[in-house]
């Protein structure tokens, strides 16, 4: 099979807003979501997308107002699900996810709100806090959303992140159906992209 042209574009998200896009690669689709500080253009995010798409038609977008992506008039947890779904549209309609931190949590929304996606790879899941927010509240009802995701799911977190990482981490997978935790040498500053990579393909295969 030919491997699939690499392509970028524009997806259309519910309302209207432009969300730029890349493809590399070759096999099931899988989308990476990047946490709201990086955007596609990333060297970690580029280095994992090039290793990953010698088995996967790898997506990589930028996040609403980060990159070549519009603003849109408001942001919220539902334009950013909207805008994730979008791209899993150009993709072909149905794809796995990978996220990184708050782009971890961001994945498992979309997995809990829709049926287009198939499998999640968590790494260290965090929450993005509005101002004023209660942590421990707002943490708890994610958790208690979590019992919604009807997919696979694998949490990864460093084996050096820290016990409140880990903590988080092991929290999330057990709050899902279908959950499984896996430690990685080294925190996320270390974790070498071809051990993360290794541990997205053992369970994507």
């Amino acid at each position: 099979m030919e491997p699939s042209p690499s392509a970028t574009g524009m997806a259309l998200s519910a309302d209207g807003t432009r969300i730029a896009w890349s493809r590399q690669g070759d096999g099931p689709p899988l989308v990476i979501v990047d946490p709201l500080t990086a955007d596609r253009n990333s060297s970690s995010t580029r280095a994992l997308a090039q290793l990953l798409s010698g088995n996967h038609t790898v997506y990589t977008y930028d996040r609403r107002g980060l990159g070549e992506s519009d603003v849109g008039e408001e942001y919220t947890a539902e334009s950013d699900v909207d805008d994730l779904l979008a791209v899993v549209q150009v993709a072909g309609g149905r794809a796995d996810l990978y996220g990184f931190a708050s782009g971890a949590f961001l994945a498992l929304r979309a997995a809990e709100e829709s049926a287009v996606i198939t499998r999640v790879v968590a790494l260290e899941p965090t929450l993005a806090l509005e101002e004023g927010e209660d942590e421990m509240l707002v943490l708890q009802t994610e958790l208690e959303g979590l019992g919604g995701v009807q997919v696979p799911v694998l949490v990864l977190a460093g084996s050096a992140s820290g016990n409140e990482t880990q903590d988080l981490a092991r929290r999330a997978a057990d709050a899902l159906e279908e959950g499984e935790f896996q430690l990685l040498e080294g925190n996320t500053a270390s974790v070498p992209e071809t051990a993360l990579a290794d541990a997205i393909e053992s369970f994507l295969s």
